[in-house]
């Protein structure tokens, strides 16, 4: 919530008078990470765009004839959603100014500005948008676009919410499993048990043709553990001790 509402501190010298501002922005890869989860949402052509997600629950709940409270609340969110508009050049809550030497001042607005590095300096998709804020630096850049996407981020989170309660009620459609779909990678190492295999190139850089999911390697193909591990593989026990992998396991 705070990084919703741009905030900065003025720092006063009293024996100078002199003045500073302080920005206390995030890291600019969390911001990056957001940007890129929450773009879908503002995509008309995506599956996941606001306006059809927000048609679908005021349909759906027309349809069960839920209270007139509840369809209030949900077109009040399908506003508030309309309210982040990605071609919008009207101030959200500032405009920055610059002028270079010998040429006219040049203006824009804080979404302008926001969506300029949404799409030019995350996406890279867009290069008259890159260039609309380049006279501004990709420093103003980045502080306009950071309450913007938190306001996506907020606003996808109330839609969830709603969404989920929703569903609770009965009123929505099976959904299938899509709220029990994992959604996140763990951070902490994993361990998988399988059989892994290892082959040599060629003389032309090319290893053995790998089986189909149902056979077994063959030709050129060695276990792991037969390589590195001196491990004996069942066709080793049945033909005897491979000298040339036995000496290359223990000068690994």
């Amino acid at each position: 919530m705070k990084l919703r509402n741009p905030q900065f501190r003025v720092l006063l010298d009293p024996a100078t008078g002199e003045t500073k501002v302080l920005l206390d922005l995030p890291p600019e890869e969390q911001v990056e990470s957001a940007a890129a989860r929450v773009r879908p949402l503002i995509l008309n052509d995506e599956d996941t765009y606001h306006a059809k997600v927000m048609n679908a629950l005021l349909y759906f709940g027309q349809k069960a004839s839920l209270p007139e409270t509840d369809m209030s609340t949900l077109r009040e969110w399908k506003k508030e959603w309309a309210k982040i508009n990605p071609r919008g050049k009207s101030l959200g809550y500032y405009e920055v100014r610059v002028q270079q030497q010998g040429q006219a001042e040049t203006r824009i607005s804080d979404n302008a500005l926001a969506f300029s590095w949404i799409y030019g300096d995350v996406v890279h998709a867009d290069p008259a948008r890159r260039e609309e804020g380049q006279a501004f630096g990709v420093e103003e850049r980045f502080r306009a676009a950071i309450p913007v996407i938190v306001r996506l981020m907020t606003v996808a989170m109330v839609t969830l919410t709603l969404t989920e309660q929703l569903r609770a009620r009965g009123v929505l459609p099976d959904l299938g499993d899509v709220f029990d779909e994992a959604v996140v990678v763990p951070d902490e190492p994993r361990e998988l048990e399988t059989r892994v295999y290892v082959a040599e190139y060629d003389e032309e850089g090319n290893i053995p043709p790998a089986p189909a999911a149902d056979e077994e390697f063959g030709e050129g193909w060695k276990s792991f553990a037969e390589v590195f591990g001196g491990v004996k593989t069942p066709s080793q026990d049945q033909q005897g001790d491979d000298p040339t992998v036995s000496s290359h396991a223990d000068s690994e």
